[in-house]
């Protein structure tokens, strides 16, 4: 089933993007600290742009996701342990009140 959503997702964003490359070929320069200039077009600067800020928000998010990750993993362990002290407790013989 996710094999077809995400081809039924990519077709259109795959369109979109290959359209507003064409609309948008214009040629942009660059230009950067000590006289570096780059000229390319327009819709490879946006995105190389898009990249770069992905790349930066995974990174800022990657000490949060690595706490979670930690979380998780004890909260998976105390849970294997408390279904082991049900299993134990499970397997006590009952002894009669009376």
């Amino acid at each position: 089933m996710r094999p077809i959503f995400y081809i039924i997702f990519s077709i259109p964003v795959i369109f979109l993007a290959i359209t507003f490359a064409v609309k948008n070929s214009h040629v942009v320069t660059l230009s950067y600290y000590f006289g570096i200039d780059w000229t390319l077009p327009l819709s490879v600067l946006l995105l190389a742009v898009l990249v770069l800020g992905i790349i930066v928000g995974y990174l800022v998010s990657l000490k949060t996701i690595m706490r979670l990750q930690g979380v998780a993993t004890a909260a998976r362990k105390e849970a294997k342990q408390a279904e082991q002290e049900v299993s134990n407790l499970r397997s006590l013989p009952l002894k009669d009140a009376v």
